[in-house]
């Protein structure tokens, strides 16, 4: 059977950790809690109500959890998450260098 398109769930997939913020504060949290404003400070760029509203929209997939003292941490999906991105920053870091190769 030939495909033409992926399917919507994986799109969806997709269009989640392409955002932009999603990525960076998937990219920014650990395992280990992080108090909101140290996530704040390294997350630059974004205002504070759409900052809470991504890490909301993150709990809600499951991909971080937060405790009491609005602090911050993956879960193990985004732990997960997380790895993939770095192998996807690898996949781009070794595809701009076959590029500038190809260009000199």
């Amino acid at each position: 059977m030939a495909m033409h398109d992926v399917n919507f769930s994986t799109h969806v997939g997709l269009e989640i950790i392409a955002d932009k913020w999603n990525a960076l504060i998937l990219r920014q949290l650990t395992s280990e809690f992080i108090p909101f404003m140290e996530l704040r400070t390294a997350i630059r760029g974004i205002s504070t109500f759409n900052f809470l509203l991504k890490l909301e929209q993150l709990e809600e997939l499951n991909l971080v959890t937060s405790n009491t003292d609005y602090e911050y941490r993956l879960t193990a999906n985004g732990q997960q998450i997380q790895r993939i991105l770095a192998h996807i920053e690898t996949l781009g870091r070794q595809a701009l260098n076959h590029l500038a190769t190809e260009v000199k």
